[in-house]
């Protein structure tokens, strides 16, 4: 997987560009990144569509971390329309929603990055990462400046 690494990197910055440029998700970029993501990316869509990430953002340094909120669902997304999904409040385990850090860009505290871009090299990005730079490309994120002493122990909660 390393081989290939360096140039799925830059088809990902290359389209993630394009999408930033046109503040849109065009065929031929939701073609791109659904190759190279497959059931990742409508999971990542999803993500954002439904207003699941937030930016949080030092007010002095400047540093920012992302905030992903997804849900743990089994139930697989049918239709390749991007229509936002309307989450309904559930008592049902199997749709518990889970929070994640993602730092800008190479580290999210999932499970799957541990397992699939740290342990087995499968991957070089999770879910919530690619909804992390999905939101920043589309404008599509919540951005809250925080004193930099409240980022930090937002990190350190982590």
């Amino acid at each position: 997987m390393a081989s290939l690494d360096l140039p799925m990197r830059e088809i990902v910055e290359s389209v993630l560009k394009e999408v930033e440029r046109d503040k849109d998700l065009s065929y031929e970029s939701v073609e791109s990144l659904g190759f190279l993501f497959d059931k990742g990316l409508d999971k990542a869509v999803d993500i954002v569509q439904n207003s699941c990430v937030k930016r949080v953002v030092g007010e002095t340094s400047g540093r920012e971390i992302f905030q992903v909120k997804a849900r743990l669902s089994t139930s697989r997304r049918q239709s390749k329309t991007w229509q936002p999904r309307q989450h309904k409040p559930s008592s049902d385990s199997a749709t518990k929603v889970d929070e994640y850090l993602v730092l800008p860009f190479h580290y999210c505290s999932c499970h799957a990055f541990q397992f699939e871009v740290i342990n087995r090299g499968e991957a070089f990005m999770c879910k919530h990462i690619l909804a992390a730079r999905l939101a920043r490309a589309l404008g599509k994120m919540v951005t809250i400046v925080v004193n930099d002493d409240l980022l930090a122990q937002v990190l350190l909660s982590y």
